[in-house]
């Protein structure tokens, strides 16, 4: 198995990036000053994402490699999606680009509608006429484009969809299906990966109660036969709140008269926030553990008003030494957006776009077949981790490998906990509870 590691001609200085901004920048203006007319191409700054505006250094057909990005841009997950995209693709272009060939780039917002997604998509393949499909965080929408995506032989590498369905279809039909790649872990990876976060605390800890507190999402079905399953009689409550839910009053309070003394939640979307402020205000005597989307997000702390201190979360992404390529991917993205990398979703579109350039360098080519083998047969080490694909096209996970990391929220901070091989820190209890 060959190991590809993608630093070296990827990975630049800032310094130089700087430099090829500003010769750019002036040269364009020299352009534009000197033709007096308005130039077509699009800007890749530019946030109209879903007018699907392309970012290239305004390369020709033939000297470009054409790459739609897809995500629910109005959403955190999205935006992740939307921004690392940009930052690995400006990285690439500015370093050369692919074999020459710099890398251009439309973005499409799906909305998070299966039917948007289908209409992007298809305006993507057959107007836009680009060469891969990279993105896309909803289950929902990512199995309704998949068909679309498979039937025109096309490279699709999802950054951000838990449903095992999708890597699945590649086991059920291979021949339609050989052209998808996930580097986002399924719901089944990952109920695994927060069942034996949890265990670990149950062991460490002693509880004898646990709680699940879970939104009324598919993907979550999976997660809550593994936790009951896994704890048995430790098992003293499940709530499945609706995804639209706004007051947990309720399940706060069963949590509570449970004698839960540990507590996984597993919310998606917005509704983390809204959770983590109501379990300070009541000051519900449990840890929080398990997965908020939110929690992620170096702008959750100011988002619950400070009040999610002592909540850990699964997070896909912390500045610890995983690999060569985690430190300063983390340092060039705070460098270029002024905040730290959000939900999982955007370092999965991070190592994607490098992954692909890197696949395409091997191959020597941008034949998809060429491609699903190289991919297939390689090894790569990205700022998530390294990263090798199984027979369903999804990725392994281990230390070694991908590793599973949770982060806790002390002081304003995200401190990684575990696993304790990359941890930061150690798990304090949240303010109110005795140790």
């Amino acid at each position: 198995m060959k190991k590809m590691i993608l630093g070296g001609r990827f990975i630049m200085k800032k310094k130089l990036f700087f430099l090829f901004t500003i010769l750019a920048a002036l040269m364009f203006a020299l352009a534009a000053c000197g033709s007096g007319d308005e130039s077509s191409s699009s800007d890749s700054s530019s946030s109209d994402s879903s007018s699907g505006e392309s970012s290239d250094s305004g390369g020709s057909d033939v000297d470009t490699v054409k790459v739609g990005i897809i995500g629910a841009f109005q959403m955190a997950a999205g935006k992740e999606i939307e921004d690392n995209a940009r930052l690995a693709i400006e990285e690439i272009n500015a370093n050369g680009g692919i074999d020459g060939k710099q890398i251009e780039a439309y973005f499409y917002d799906t909305k998070a509608d299966p039917e948007e997604g289908r209409a992007v998509v298809e305006r993507l393949l057959y107007q836009d006429k680009v060469d891969f499909i990279i993105g896309e965080h909803r289950s929902e929408v990512t199995l309704a484009v998949q068909p679309i995506i498979m039937e025109e032989n096309k490279i699709f590498i999802n950054t951000g969809s838990a449903s095992p369905q999708l890597t699945q279809n590649v086991l059920d039909d291979y021949d339609t299906n050989k052209y998808t790649f996930s580097i986002q872990l399924d719901s089944l990876q990952l109920g695994e990966g927060f069942i034996n976060q949890l265990k670990d605390m149950v062991d460490e800890y002693g509880f004898e109660k646990i709680a699940l507190i879970g939104e009324s999402a598919v993907w979550v079905d999976p997660v809550e036969e593994m936790f009951k399953e896994t704890f048995g009689d430790k098992a003293v409550l499940i709530e499945r709140p609706s995804t639209d839910t706004e007051d947990f009053s309720i399940e706060l309070s069963r949590a509570q008269d449970s004698g839960a003394e540990v507590v996984m939640q597993v919310f998606s979307g917005d509704q983390g926030i809204i959770f983590a402020q109501q379990w300070a205000d009541r000051q519900i005597p449990v840890y929080l553990t398990g997965y908020n989307v939110q929690a992620q997000s170096g702008e959750f702390w100011d988002q619950t008003g400070g009040k999610a201190e002592g909540l850990i979360t699964w997070k896909h992404g912390v500045r610890s030494e995983i690999t060569d390529m985690t430190i300063p991917y983390w340092d060039s993205f705070v460098e270029e957006y002024g905040r730290i990398p959000g939900p999982y979703t955007g370092l999965n579109t991070y190592d994607a776009v490098m992954i692909l350039a890197q696949a395409i360098e091997e191959a020597g080519t941008t034949d998809a077949d060429a491609l699903v083998e190289t991919l297939e047969n390689g090894s790569f080490t990205g700022a998530g981790g390294n990263i090798v694909f199984n027979e369903r096209h999804g990725i392994s996970v281990g230390e070694e490998l991908v590793p599973f990391t949770f982060v806790q929220w002390i002081d304003g901070e995200q401190v990684t906990v575990w696993p304790k091989s990359v941890s930061t820190g150690e798990v304090v209890a949240p303010p109110w509870i005795d140790n």
